[in-house]
């Protein structure tokens, strides 16, 4: 409960409502604080006319805020059906948690909220003419922001839920959880070992689900508090189960241990995330490559886009793992990522929907090379087996011979590459 408790909260910025809350929190509270601001003016302003007229411009704010929020509503629901039709659904999670389009949002709201107050306090006589003045002046400011966002929000709009948008948004989401990854080795815990005959399982307890967050550190400090050894069995995406451990506890009292904490530890809900699941974006790229593959969609060139995407994850991952930092806790030792599995998810799926168009092979086979060659002691096994995979699906399906030939030659050069 903690845990989740923990995760909903780091997840307010991203929520729409969250900060168009605090936006229209504000916007209220500026509206309000003219008066009390007004008194500490140590001067008569003369500014009668512009203190007049804030009505009528607080007003012509209130109207057309009114219909840009309706027309900013739309076109975010029309971009987020766009994104589940070509790309994939997704993608939605991304596109909610863009920092401008929730700017514009609750932008326009707080200024809505802002001149529908300043117009009531005006209507009851809240304020007197210094409150009329500092009134004025934070009409004035808010129009300066609200100019600023309606540049910034039309620039959005020219490419919002767009294709490469889209895919530069889970390219993002996937480089950054690859690299934490390869910055922090085995979830920053000391490196898997044979788990021992005698270790007592401690298995989910509630239904199926997906692993998106483990809590080391609670994890470490149970496990030193009870004086035991931790063997994690899974990793965030995993699927589990009642009957799947979660992880193994060793040493000690291990069979005496009161398990839910451990448990704990671990968040296991519906639906996977980016956040610590880096094969999450590799399968939310090969799903907008497959889409593109479709033969209702038949767009090889997004495929090849999406591979160029993919190569730079793993470069990430692989500059990543060249300075890895020390591990933080000493009391468990966690699951390693099968770099085979990344390559399945990535590659493997794209060879597969895109086995009879050769210039999506070739540039699987590209790719492939780049990496193997690049970084042969991290990538050379797994690109070595997913060439021989994706060329065997392409010599299925394509029967032009030249063509055949050359993608042989270029499957043969990335198996070279393995060190031997």
């Amino acid at each position: 409960m903690i845990l989740a408790l923990r995760k909903y909260i780091s997840r307010l910025p991203e929520k729409i409502w969250f900060r168009a809350m605090l936006f229209s929190v504000g916007a209220i509270a500026a509206a309000a604080a003219a008066e009390w601001v007004g008194p500490m003016i140590p001067y008569e302003a003369d500014l009668e006319l512009a203190s007049g007229s804030v009505g009528d411009i607080l007003t012509i704010l209130a109207s057309s805020m009114l219909a840009v929020i309706a027309f900013s509503v739309s076109i975010m629901v029309s971009a987020y059906g766009s994104a589940t039709n070509t790309a994939t659904p997704r993608t939605i999670a991304l596109m909610l948690a863009d920092d401008r389009s929730q700017n514009a949002l609750s932008t326009f709201l707080g200024t809505f909220l802002f001149s529908i107050v300043g117009i009531i306090g005006l209507s009851a006589g809240y304020y007197d003419d210094r409150g009329r003045v500092i009134l004025f002046f934070a009409t004035i400011a808010v129009i300066v922001i609200i100019t600023g966002t309606l540049i910034n929000w039309i620039q959005q709009l020219s490419t919002f839920g767009r294709m490469n948008d889209l895919i530069g948004r889970v390219e993002q989401a996937t480089s950054k959880a690859l690299r934490w990854h390869g910055e922090h080795p085995f979830l920053a815990t000391q490196p898997p070992v044979e788990i021992p005959e005698k270790a007592r399982p401690v298995r989910c307890d509630i239904a199926s689900g997906v692993v998106t967050s483990v809590d080391m550190k609670r994890l470490e400090e149970t496990a030193e508090k009870h004086g035991v050894t931790v063997y994690l069995a899974i990793h965030p995406g995993k699927l589990v189960y009642p009957a799947r451990p979660l992880l193994y506890l060793s040493g000690g009292d291990a069979d005496a241990v009161d398990p839910q904490p451990f448990r704990d530890a671990i968040l296991v809900e519906h639906d996977r995330s980016f956040a610590q699941d880096p094969r999450f974006g590799l399968v939310v790229l090969s799903e907008i490559a497959s889409r593109a593959l479709s033969p209702a969609v038949n767009d090889p060139g997004t495929a090849i886009s999406v591979l160029d995407s993919g190569l730079r994850c793993f470069e990430v991952y692989a500059q990543a793992c060249s300075s890895p930092e020390e591990p933080r806790y000493v009391r468990v030792h966690g699951p390693e990522i099968d770099m085979a599995d990344l390559f399945t998810d990535f590659f493997i799926k794209i060879a597969r929907d895109g086995a009879g168009i050769v210039e999506v092979q070739q540039r699987i086979q590209l790719c492939l090379l780049a990496l193997a060659r690049s970084w042969p002691d991290i990538f050379s096994a797994a690109a070595s087996d997913a060439s021989r995979n994706a060329l065997a699906r392409a010599l299925e399906a394509i029967v032009y011979k030249p063509d055949i030939k050359d993608l042989k030659e270029r499957s043969q050069r990335v198996v070279d590459s393995r060190p031997t």
